[in-house]
C-alpha cells in the first residue's frame, strides 16, 4: 500500500504563496479563513550575512497521528494510504484534534464551525492526479509520491539529498 508525502525543495521555493492561493481556490476556502498549508519564512544572523529560508509546510499525515486519537466523534481517520482526512459532516467542532497537532497545521473554520487541514487534495489523488499546490507550484520545489516505493520520484530525492523531517519524533 502507498504511504504518501511531499518533498519541499526549499532551494527552489520562492516564497510566492502560489500553494496557499492555489490551495484555497481549489477547496473554496473563503479569504480571511485559516489555510490548509502554512509557509514557513525564517531570518537568521544580521545584515549583511542574511540567511532566509521559505518554504510551506503540510499536514504530515502522522503515522500515528494524534488528532486521530483525540477526535471523540471519530471525524478524523487515516486512510489505508496513510492520508489523515476529516469528515466534515461527522466532525462536533471540538478543536481536540487542533490542540493535539504538533506541527499546528489545523485550523477551526468560525463559519462552518468545523475543524480543516491539508489532506493532500485526495479526491485529485483517488484520481490518479497530484496535490493541486504541487501541479501549480511555478518554482517546482514540491514533489509528491509514494513514499513506501523506493523507485518513487521522492524516494530517490530523499535518498539522495541532505534531508530534514520536521518534528521527526
Amino acid at each position: 500500500m502507498a504511504r504518501y508525502g511531499i518533498y519541499v525543495d526549499v532551494m527552489r521555493c520562492i516564497g510566492c504563496y502560489s500553494c496557499i492561493v492555489g490551495c484555497k481556490n481549489w477547496h473554496q476556502i473563503e479569504a480571511g479563513v485559516g489555510n490548509r498549508v502554512k509557509v514557513i519564512d525564517i531570518v537568521t544572523d544580521s545584515y549583511p550575512n542574511v540567511s532566509r529560508w521559505i518554504f510551506p509546510i503540510f499536514c504530515m499525515q502522522c503515522e500515528n497521528a494524534p488528532c486521530v486519537e483525540v477526535c471523540p466523534a471519530e471525524a478524523t481517520y487515516k486512510r489505508k494510504d496513510g492520508i489523515v482526512v476529516i469528515v466534515e459532516e461527522k466532525c462536533v467542532g471540538c478543536k481536540s484534534c487542533i490542540d493535539a497537532c504538533p506541527y499546528n497545521l489545523r485550523y477551526f473554520d468560525e463559519e462552518k464551525k468545523k475543524a480543516d487541514k491539508c489532506d493532500f487534495c485526495k479526491e485529485r489523488i483517488d484520481e490518479g492526479l497530484d496535490p493541486y499546490c504541487v501541479e501549480i507550484c511555478p518554482g517546482n520545489a514540491l514533489v509528491f509520491g509514494d513514499l513506501s516505493n523506493s523507485d518513487s520520484e521522492i524516494s530517490k530525492l530523499i535518498k539522495s539529498q541532505i534531508t530534514k523531517t520536521l518534528l521527526a519524533e
